[in-house]
């Protein structure tokens, strides 16, 4: 059963003098989406709100992008009201933490496993049967989202299909239920185009990211007697072909096919000695190993960063894989 929360969270809004929405660092198409589709709910009901990031480019958003009010963070930001998306850990949010720190509210709202170092918050909403935080956005705000006009209700909707489309990965990840089906056709029937979507997000590839894409899938290594994949894009291959390797997805989709694993790992290398380390398995619980190292995500699907040289890094996660629990 879906918990409302409208009335709640339009009371701390309307009773903020700044209000900020923002989601975890190394952010993507659920939580950076569905920020947009929330601050743009709060701007259809007269509340202003400023979207912070973390820097990063979020240009392949574009097609959704509705005159939103985007700032990188800096130091000296300050709001009343912080809503954080998609994220329940001071872990994840990075030097954002200061905004939540010095916010006389705070709300959250997240799909995933309540994580190490949690934020509190005035009111939070954390629920995992959720299959993203825009689907949690679209039935927990249902009551204000029904009130808009035909073509803000269906800009809401091509929001949060795309959030689905990221964290379901086109609906082919184990989250993928009849909930999340349900939810697409309640979506449909506000009129979104799912081929269009699906094109501008899934499909808008450049040249140079299929490139980037092909070079890492070369990299391609077996360990464990076949049962772990592991491949890597370093901060080289960035620089050959000038590209800031952040701005590209995952290329773990690109090898969840691969039929015998027990794991996958990809180890993108964001500046000299930095990874971004994305986990996916059916069998075992990668939420805890990326947790332990201040990551976080799903049990199947998770994220986190280490330094070091790739060797280091990849043995780290190799012993972590080897020991890791399997998935209830």
């Amino acid at each position: 059963m879906h918990k409302d929360i409208t009335q709640k969270l339009f009371a701390l809004a309307q009773g903020a003098k700044s209000i900020v929405v923002t989601t975890h660092i190394n952010s993507d198409g659920d939580g950076m989406v569905a920020s947009l589709a929330l601050q743009m709910l709060l701007k259809m009901n007269g509340l202003a709100s400023t979207l912070v990031t973390d820097g990063e480019d979020i240009s392949r958003y574009g097609f959704l992008m509705r005159d939103q009010v985007v700032e990188p963070f800096h130091d000296q930001m300050r709001c009343d009201l912080c809503i954080v998306l998609d994220c329940n850990s001071f872990d994840r949010i990075g030097n954002r933490r200061l905004l939540v720190d010095t916010a006389i509210n705070v709300v959250v709202l997240d799909h995933h496993v309540v994580e190490h170092n949690p934020i509190p918050a005035t009111l939070s909403l954390i629920d995992h049967a959720y299959g993203s935080v825009g689907i949690l956005l679209w039935h927990c705000l249902k009551s204000a989202i029904s009130k808009l006009d035909a073509s803000s209700r269906k800009y809401i909707a091509d929001c949060v299909y795309v959030t689905i489309l990221n964290d379901s990965n086109n609906f082919s990840n184990a989250n993928t239920n009849h909930a999340m089906f349900a939810t697409a056709a309640e979506l449909a029937r506000e009129g979104i185009l799912p081929h269009l979507l699906h094109m501008a997000y899934l499909q808008n590839h450049s040249a140079k990211e299929m490139l980037y894409v092909g070079k890492s899938l070369a990299n391609i290594r077996l360990l464990a007697d076949d049962s772990f994949l592991f491949l890597h894009s370093d901060y080289a291959l960035a620089q050959e072909l000038e590209i800031n390797p952040s701005d590209y997805m995952s290329v773990t989709r690109w090898v969840q096919g691969v039929s015998g694993l027990k794991a996958i790992a990809y180890f993108r290398e964001d500046h000299p000695g930095d990874w971004k380390i994305s986990l996916r398995s059916l069998e075992l619980n990668v939420q805890e190993i990326a947790a332990r190292y201040g990551g976080g995500g799903h049990r199947k699907a998770s994220g986190l960063s280490l330094k070091g040289s790739l060797q280091e890094v990849q043995q780290i996660i190799f012993s972590a894989l080897q020991t890791a629990h399997p998935i209830s």
